[in-house]
């Protein structure tokens, strides 16, 4: 006969939120690597973290973008995980239009620069940078994407990460302001982000996520808070990752872990 202990333990069954941790990877229509974010959508914890990642962030003795052009999303999964220390329950690449059209059906965001950002582009006058300091400025998702990519920050390539991990965890923020608009598209969003995608997210492991977003959505929350990576350039195209934001993703990990509650 089962022991008190044990029947308590059976009625009280625990389960967990799932908590998912997607690698998006922006890849040119070259092929090459330009970004990468981790999106940790944490439901108990109310709260999704964005973390960028440059490409030029340097895994062992090569750097992500070197690792994708030789593996692919599969090698460069594992070498975000290894780097950072975190889980990647799926990875998606996304084509640039695909990044700028999700941009834009939640309007894109409203920025503010604390340094002026140039830049003419060769190609044409669509692509031209020209935002004075200070001066508040809707970005399309046209416009994001290029300031990403350019080299407009007095900081570098350094300047372009944090730029992503804020555009990004706006834009998370902004689509949490427009519940119904947000509800809507969340089918549209994956379908935009799988098309033409190197992914292993199957429709059966989006509807999951879905089900946690749409509660989330339904909370009035501004979940999404940006977790910059830092360490040392010890040259442009090279990015090491300082053991102590390694510790500061442990940090994060632990306090957005899913609650055990009652079944």
């Amino acid at each position: 006969m089962p022991s008190e202990s044990l029947v308590l333990s059976a009625m009280m069954t625990a389960t967990a939120t799932q908590v998912y941790n997607t690698l998006f990877a922006r890849v040119n229509s070259k092929g090459v690597l330009a970004d990468a974010t981790v999106i940790r959508v944490a439901p108990d914890a109310k709260k999704i973290i964005i973390m960028p990642v440059s490409a030029f962030t340097v895994s062992g003795s090569q750097t992500m973008r070197e690792i994708h052009e030789e593996g692919g999303m599969v090698k460069l999964e594992a070498a975000v995980a290894d780097t950072f220390g975190i889980t990647i329950d799926n990875y998606v690449s996304l084509t640039n239009d695909a990044f700028e059209n999700a941009a834009d059906i939640v309007g894109g965001i409203t920025y503010t620069p604390d340094e002026e950002l140039y830049y003419l582009s060769q190609d044409n006058d669509e692509n031209d940078i020209a935002i004075p300091s200070g001066d508040l400025t809707n970005l399309s998702g046209h416009q994001i994407r290029l300031i990403c990519q350019y080299p407009v920050f007095k900081e570098g390539r350094n300047g372009n990460m944090k730029f992503l991990g804020t555009a990004v965890t706006m834009l998370i923020n902004n689509a949490f302001q427009q519940t119904n608009i947000t509800k809507d598209n969340l089918d549209n969003f994956y379908n935009i982000f799988t098309a033409n995608s190197d992914t292993d997210w199957t429709s059966a492991q989006y509807k999951e996520e879905k089900s946690y977003l749409k509660d989330m959505l339904d909370q009035n929350l501004t979940p999404a808070e940006a977790l910059v990576p830092e360490g040392e350039w010890t040259d442009d195209s090279h990015f090491k990752v300082s053991d102590k934001f390694k510790e500061s993703v442990q940090t994060m990990l632990k306090d957005t872990a899913p609650s055990a509650v009652e079944k």
